[in-house]
């Protein structure tokens, strides 16, 4: 089964950029180094460090100090960038469990509408039987 994409990879595409983003935002509270970036999400360190850059520019993560000679990064949950993109993908996933759970409830619905006809139908073949039965006993009853 493939796996589910996140709301901000399903709404922006899944650019180099946006997957970095998609995983600070999974992980708000956390600092990353660019490695352990680049081991999570699997781009090359060249790529990682360009879009961490743009991403610094644009003010949508910081750096927040240091381990060693490498930096620490994280979301900037202050940025007004990452408040709308929070919001519009709470939105979505809001607007997609309200149809799950649609869906949901009408397919509960429509089995519990097809084993209602199951029944009447397997009451009806008894019924029938039922009939033919009594039919035949009815004409061996003699006259």
């Amino acid at each position: 089964m493939p796996q589910a994409e996140s709301g901000i990879i399903a709404l922006y595409g899944d650019s180099p950029r946006m997957k970095l983003l998609d995983y600070f935002m999974t992980f708000p509270k956390n600092e990353f180094t660019t490695p352990e970036i680049v081991k999570a999400v699997g781009m090359s360190r060249t790529t990682a460090f360009r879009e961490i850059s743009k991403l610094l520019d644009n003010e949508m993560i910081l750096q927040t100090g240091n381990i060693g000679k490498s930096p620490l990064y994280k979301i900037n949950i202050k940025s007004p960038i990452i408040y709308s993109m929070q919001k519009l993908t709470s939105h979505r996933s809001k607007k997609i469990a309200t149809s799950q759970i649609k869906n949901q409830t009408l397919q509960k619905y429509l089995r519990e509408q097809l084993d209602s006809v199951d029944k009447l139908h397997n009451r009806e073949t008894m019924l029938k039987t039922e009939l033919k039965l009594t039919r035949s006993m009815i004409k061996e009853i003699p006259v």
